[in-house]
């Protein structure tokens, strides 16, 4: 018997949903397993992560004791002690510590009078790419200053370009030597809007603006006057 036209599309509906349903099967039947090994490694790999970072935070909390430690250390005079643990977080990589100790091993070879030494640690420390931004121009304004007798003027405001501009947090000390360098270079004007700029830049400690503002006025420039900075 010829089916009508609406039974042939309840037909053809029929076998497309059972066509579907095969599929389907045939596709859980192949890939259930794959599936759900994917599913057990993703939920591996998230307690993994959630492992490390706990792993992570505890070992920084574990840094974090040795660095106070080391620190103790220095305060109590016991340096050969203080280097041992400084040495020891030094060559653990730990961001954040690492370089850390090591500015503090360096702080220790000037105490010692080792200025030269203590200058290459500090220029190592400044280079060392894997060292937070602001403790690496700490260490190339420390470096700077150990060196600032012997370096030729040119390489101390090429070295301190990035430092001595306005805004910057190590402005005064790297300014102040920037505008030395210029008047070596024989740059008055150089210098002298150095300074000035230093005596309008309430960042920068009161007692320096004072000083470099004398400096100002003694090559023509009309600076903030040292009676108009407050007193820090």
């Amino acid at each position: 018997m010829a089916l009508k036209p609406q039974n042939n599309e309840a037909f053809f509906r029929e076998v497309d949903d059972e066509v579907r349903r095969e599929q389907t099967a045939r596709l859980a039947r192949r890939y259930g397993v794959i599936v759900a090994v994917l599913v057990l490694l993703a939920l591996a790999a998230f307690g993994g992560t959630l492992w490390w970072r706990s792993h992570q935070n505890a070992v920084a909390g574990e840094r974090g004791d040795q660095f106070m430690a080391a620190m103790a250390s220095i305060s109590a005079g016991k340096d050969d002690d203080a280097r041992k643990q400084l040495d020891a977080l030094a060559g653990t990589g730990v961001k954040g510590y690492a370089p850390l100790s090591r500015m503090l091993e360096a702080d220790m070879l000037v105490r010692e009078r080792k200025e030269k030494q203590a200058a290459t640690a500090f220029l190592n420390i400044s280079q060392d790419s894997s060292a937070p931004q602001q403790l690496r121009d700490a260490a190339l304004l420390r470096a700077t200053t150990l060196q600032f007798d012997t370096l030729p003027p040119q390489q101390v405001v090429d070295r301190l370009k990035p430092l001595a501009v306005t805004g910057n947090p190590w402005f005064g000390s790297a300014g102040e030597m920037t505008g030395i360098a210029y008047m070596k270079l024989n740059h008055p004007k150089l210098a002298g809007a150095m300074f000035v700029a230093m005596t309008k830049d309430k960042a920068v400690p009161a007692s320096l603006r004072a000083r470099v503002a004398q400096l100002a006025a003694d090559l023509g420039f009309e600076p903030v006057q040292p009676s108009e900075i407050p007193a820090a």
